[in-house]
C-alpha cells in the first residue's frame, strides 16, 4: 500500500482500538454487576443486623425460660418445706413467697407470647433474607461469568488490533509516524483526511487553485493548508 493508505489504515485501527476499549470499559453488564455488588453489600450488612436482633430475641426468650425454671424450682422447694413446718408464721411467710412466685410466673406467661412472636418474626425475616442473598450471590456469579466472557472477546479484539497496529506502524518512516501521533493527539484521533476533488474529507474547506497547484508537486501525503491534518493524496499501491 501507499504511505497515504497506510496512514488511513493506522487511523482506522486507532479509532477501532479506542471504540473497543471504551466498549470494554462501559460494558452494560459491568455496570449492572457493580450495582448488584453494592446491593449485595447492603444485604450482607442488613443480614448482620438481623443476626444481632435474632440473638437478642433468643436471649430474651432464654431469660424467660430461665426465670420460669427458677420459679418452679423455688416453688418445689417451698412446697417441700411446707410439709415439715408446724409454725403458723413460717407457713404464712412461705405462702406469701409462693404468691409472689405465682405472680412472677403470671408475668412470665404474659411476656412470653410477645417475646416468642418477636423471635419468630425475626427468624422469618432472617430466612427470607438468607434466601434472597443466596439468589443474589448466584446472580452475581452468573453476571460475573458473562462479563468475563464478554470482556475476553473484546480483549481479544483489542490485542489483535494492537498487533496489527504495531506491524503497520513499523512500516512507516519514523518522522511520518511522529507527525501522525502528534496530529492525532491534537485532533482527538482524526489526524488523517482524504482529498476528495478539491475538498478535504474532514475539514471540508474547498482548496484554492494555488493550494491545489502546490499539492500536485507532493507525493502520497501533504498537510492540509487549512486544518493542518495529514492530507492523503494517493491511496493506491
Amino acid at each position: 500500500m501507499s504511505l497515504g493508505a497506510d496512514l488511513l489504515a493506522l487511523q482506522d485501527l486507532d479509532l477501532e482500538l479506542e471504540r473497543t476499549t471504551k466498549e470494554l470499559q462501559e460494558l452494560p453488564i459491568l455496570s449492572e454487576l457493580a450495582k448488584k455488588r453494592a446491593t449485595y453489600a447492603k444485604l450482607k450488612s442488613e443480614s448482620t443486623k438481623i443476626l444481632a436482633r435474632r440473638k437478642d430475641a433468643e436471649i430474651a426468650v432464654g431469660d424467660l425460660d430461665d426465670a420460669e425454671r427458677s420459679c418452679h424450682e423455688k416453688i418445689a422447694g417451698i412446697q417441700n418445706k411446707q410439709a415439715t413446718l408446724t409454725d403458723y408464721r413460717s407457713v404464712q411467710d412461705l405462702e406469701i413467697e409462693l404468691s409472689l412466685l405465682a405472680k412472677r410466673l403470671d408475668k412470665i406467661a404474659f411476656d412470653r407470647p410477645a417475646a416468642e412472636k418477636s423471635l419468630e418474626d425475626i427468624k422469618q425475616k432472617e430466612d427470607q433474607l438468607t434466601g434472597y442473598i443466596k439468589r443474589f450471590e448466584q446472580a452475581i456469579l452468573s453476571d460475573a461469568k458473562t462479563a468475563r466472557e464478554e470482556a475476553e472477546v473484546l480483549q481479544g479484539r483489542i490485542e489483535a488490533s494492537r498487533q496489527k497496529r504495531e506491524r503497520l506502524a513499523s512500516k512507516l518512516p519514523a518522522d511520518t509516524l511522529q507527525k501522525y501521533e502528534q496530529t492525532s493527539r491534537r485532533f482527538k484521533g482524526i489526524a488523517v483526511e482524504r482529498l476528495e476533488g478539491k475538498i478535504p474529507s474532514v475539514c471540508r474547506t474547498v482548496l484554492q487553485t494555488a493550494s491545489m497547484d502546490q499539492l500536485r508537486h507532493a507525493s502520497d501525503i501533504a498537510e492540509c493548508p487549512y486544518c493542518h491534518r495529514i492530507l492523503v493524496l494517493n491511496e493506491g499501491e
